[in-house]
């Protein structure tokens, strides 16, 4: 059952699902045989297109149960063993139930078969309202989330699908952020909060963008996590987010004051696994341990950060705050001893100057969400409260099913005050919200 809280949560990793057709029907009718689009297989899955190619990651839409056949499915998955491996592959094309992937707070563990059962049957009538605004809402109301940074509910990948149609990426990206303006809204009712993803393999057409968004009402803007896309001339290399060559989408950023939030996702980080005996063209499904480990999430996260602390993006821009989502935390006391370690050597950045300890950089632009199950006092010891913001990852398998019960079930052991400011006040100041 959901908590009663004696506050309201703000949720910074929340995830809106959107239609099926929508880049088809909003994509620049000139690149209208790029837009991704899904169709039915064989096996009756639907499998996303890019292009009119299958998607490189070889994932299926991920949905809710729709039958009694696929409930039955899911009853006797959702709560595994420790050990099992029957629920530990997100992506593969099956029904879905919010929290399956979870272990100590899987939602489905210690009831009995009928009580899964209901549970799921709870989360199939609730579908409807994750790709509707109104009844989102409502929703959320009945969650005590009072507002949501909202990513897209399936893959978003631009940049590594197309790899070097930056025309393809570009105008997929437009088309996503034009529905959100049309059929959503960027912030609606100041609470629900879809940021615009802002591709940077054009820097020319990621200016326009930026400003096209902000003009109709954006207040985040979304960027791929890891390094940028190398550009026309260079598009299976990368370059710093904080590369000076990104100045004029950072200064319109920094002038209209607009938050900036990434999110994990695929990158092509495993063509470094070509140094260490691995398969450079591996994808994210079929990882195994050793890339997994070193180009899943950890390392483009601390890229991101590290990048734009000692490429001097802040000295240049120091409007600019940055939320951490669904990347976790557990490199973050590792990076940033690494981080004040290099200052404290006298260690030079390459752009700009390095003043100030990253530490105390980080504390001042940055958020970060912990995975669900994290140590989160382990990162509170080393950041302080401040940057630490509350994630639930709804409705996605690996995310929280009922967002309220995160407050005692990790964080009990905090101060009340530290609870509030993790469970929504150090979000409501990143989105400069009234409380």
């Amino acid at each position: 059952m959901d908590e009663v809280l004696p506050f309201e949560i703000n949720d910074a990793d929340n995830h809106f699902v959107e239609p099926e057709d929508m880049y088809e029907r909003y994509i620049d009718p000139r690149f209208r045989e790029k837009a991704v689009r899904y169709v039915r297989s064989d096996d009756g899955q639907r499998v996303q297109l890019f292009g009119g190619r299958p998607s490189k990651l070889g994932f299926t839409r991920e949905s809710a149960p729709q039958t009694d056949e696929e409930i039955d499915w899911l009853v006797d998955r959702v709560a595994p063993d420790p050990g099992s491996d029957v629920a530990t592959k997100p992506g593969d094309g099956g029904a879905r139930a919010p929290g399956m992937f979870l272990n100590r707070l899987n939602p489905y563990k210690g009831i009995d078969q009928e009580a899964r059962r209901r549970l799921i049957r709870k989360f199939m009538r609730q579908e409807v309202a994750w790709g509707d605004r109104d009844l989102r809402l409502e929703l959320m109301n009945e969650q005590g989330i009072h507002a949501a940074i909202m990513f897209p509910g399936h893959v978003l990948s631009l940049e590594y699908e197309f790899g070097d149609d930056v025309d393809a990426i570009h105008a997929n990206a437009q088309a996503y952020n034009r529905w959100i303006h049309a059929e959503v809204g960027f912030a609606y009712s100041e609470r629900m909060f879809l940021p615009p993803y802002i591709a940077l393999g054009d820097v020319d057409l990621a200016v326009e963008e930026v400003e096209r968004v902000i003009s109709e009402g954006a207040r985040v803007l979304g960027f791929a996590t890891g390094h940028a896309h190398g550009g026309r001339d260079n598009p299976r290399g990368g370059r710093s987010i904080a590369d000076p060559a990104f100045d004029p989408v950072w200064a319109r950023i920094n002038e209209a004051n607009v938050r900036v939030a990434t999110h994990v996702g695929p990158t092509d980080y495993q063509k470094y696994g070509a140094d260490l005996s691995e398969d450079p063209n591996a994808v994210l499904g079929d990882f195994d341990a050793l890339q997994w480990v070193l180009y899943w999430c950890d390392r483009p996260a601390m890229e991101t950060v590290t990048s734009m602390i000692l490429h001097g993006l802040f000295d240049r821009f120091p409007k600019i705050q940055v939320c951490m989502s669904e990347q976790g935390t557990t490199w973050l006391p590792y990076l940033l001893r690494k981080l004040d370690h290099a200052f404290l050597m006298g260690r030079k950045a390459r752009w700009g100057s390095l003043d100030q300890r990253p530490r105390e950089i980080f504390r001042q632009h940055f958020v970060v969400a912990p995975f669900p199950e994290e140590n989160v006092e382990r990162v509170i010891a080393e950041v302080g409260v401040e940057p630490i913001v509350f994630g639930s990852d709804f409705p996605h398998g690996e995310g929280l099913a009922i967002p309220s019960q995160y407050a005692s079930a990790q964080l009990g052991g905090l101060p009340d005050d530290q609870v509030e400011a993790i469970m929504g006040g150090n979000l409501a100041r990143f989105l400069a919200q009234p409380r």
